[in-house]
């Protein structure tokens, strides 16, 4: 005859085996990283909306609640014991006083989905139907010319970090940027075929710093970009192949091909249209937020709104790209990346992706974090009505690592003068600002 301990025992025993069962059984689920998982998601729960409301916390508790609006790759990075989602309301997002005053007209897209003849200071396409077979396209220059794209001022602090924690390298570099394409005009005389130019520099980690790169970025669709880097050890500037987007950048774990969403051309992919959906996304938080996770690889403590977005699948038509498929999921108001998730040729996740934003209205009653090597002025970015990118997290679900980054933007107008002179090859050697 079993005594009480040796019954307690054996229950005990049961009940962590059905645990463990549990545990085991939902963790390989979620864990789930095919590209036929995140599209089984995105049908499953196309039509799904919330039961969760405004001024609510949702924690690890909810997972069932949160799982139709975060993508289904996130779902193994995201719930963890103690994370911590403020809901917000879903927010308005009204454009510049003048967004769309200027627009010149005659622009089109060509066979392959390139858009001609336009010069932004408005969407090329402010209407965007579902059944349209170039849908997914207009979606796409719509973000591409969205307002506040470029005319900023953004010092940040990026960390590498692979799992449990460990912080392999930590970054800090500045990036400013020009919008030379005004619609009816042009920043600079001269250069009307220019969209902008951005410089980035390097403060850290010791091997890079000084480091800079100057890009000039092109309207028209079919250009590569030019784009020189300056290393202090080389003591002259170099110029760099544009055209290679897809390797990661000065060991972090994004690729120019991703750069808010998609940073490559446009003909170079098969673009479709994959419907709307509401998703949980960080596009209008307080300030910059705090990574979480066992691994800090996501953002924690954070202010989420509920959003509707457009759903785009890439396919690239070279087979040396190292993506098979990408989903990129676009605010349908305001245009921004707020998810991104790639897959390698078999089909398998190789990048999963997040935006983290703040509208520039928020700044004039909300305080945000300071960056850590330069004192900047939030205030100017009050009354602009755009959106500021204050960072990202990037995960390459293979190495595995992810990198983790707080932007701390504000917007910087330039006057023509200022412009030729600051984005010029020459000051990139002398450092003249």
């Amino acid at each position: 005859m079993r005594s009480r301990f040796q019954w307690l025992s054996v229950v005990c025993h049961l009940t962590l085996t059905v645990l463990i069962g549990v545990s085991v059984s939902s963790a390989s689920a979620e864990a789930d990283r095919s590209y036929k998982a995140v599209r089984d998601w995105l049908e499953k729960y196309r039509d799904a909306k919330p039961d969760f409301k405004p001024g609510e916390r949702l924690t690890i508790k909810d997972i069932e609640r949160i799982k139709p609006f975060l993508p289904q790759p996130a779902w193994e990075y995201y719930f963890f014991d103690d994370m911590d989602m403020e809901i917000a309301e879903t927010g308005k997002y009204p454009p510049p006083a003048d967004w769309g005053k200027n627009v010149t007209s005659g622009y089109y897209l060509d066979e392959h989905g390139a858009l001609f003849g336009f010069n932004g200071a408005g969407w090329p396409f402010p209407e965007i139907k579902g059944d349209d077979p170039l849908a997914a396209l207009k979606v796409y220059w719509n973000s591409y010319w969205r307002p506040g794209h470029g005319d900023f001022f953004m010092p940040m602090v990026a960390w590498g970090r692979s799992e449990h924690g460990k912080l392999d390298r930590e970054f800090e570099f500045v990036s400013t940027s020009a919008e030379y394409a005004k619609g009816d005009s042009c920043l600079v005389e001269g250069y009307e075929g220019v969209k902008s130019k951005s410089i980035m520099e390097f403060r850290s980690p010791r091997d890079l710093a000084g480091t800079r790169n100057l890009q000039i970025e092109y309207a028209d669709p079919y250009k590569e970009n030019d784009s020189w880097i300056y290393s202090p050890t080389q003591r002259k500037p170099r110029r760099v192949l544009s055209s290679e987007r897809t390797g990661e950048t000065q060991g972090m774990d994004f690729i120019r091909d991703d750069g808010m969403g998609f940073g490559g051309k446009v003909h170079e992919q098969k673009w479709t249209y994959l419907g709307k959906k509401l998703v949980l996304a960080t596009i209008n938080m307080r300030t910059h937020p705090d990574a979480g996770g066992p691994h800090l690889w996501v953002p924690n403590k954070a202010r989420w709104e509920v959003r509707e977005v457009h759903v785009l699948e890439l396919i690239p038509h070279s087979a040396s790209h190292p993506y098979g498929n990408k989903l990129i999921y676009f605010d349908t108001e305001v245009f921004w990346n707020l998810w991104l998730t790639a897959y390698d040729k078999k089909g398998q996740l190789l990048r999963l992706g997040q935006d983290f934003l703040k509208y520039s209205e928020g700044y004039a009653n909300e305080e945000a974090m300071q960056a850590p090597f330069v004192k900047v002025d939030y205030e100017r970015n009050a009354g602009e009505n755009v959106f500021m990118h204050i960072g990202n997290n990037v995960i390459n679900a293979q190495k595995p690592h992810a990198t983790y980054t707080h932007c701390y933007v504000v917007r910087k107008e330039f006057t023509s003068g200022r412009a030729k002179q600051f984005y010029s090859v020459r000051n990139m050697v002398s450092g003249r600002r």
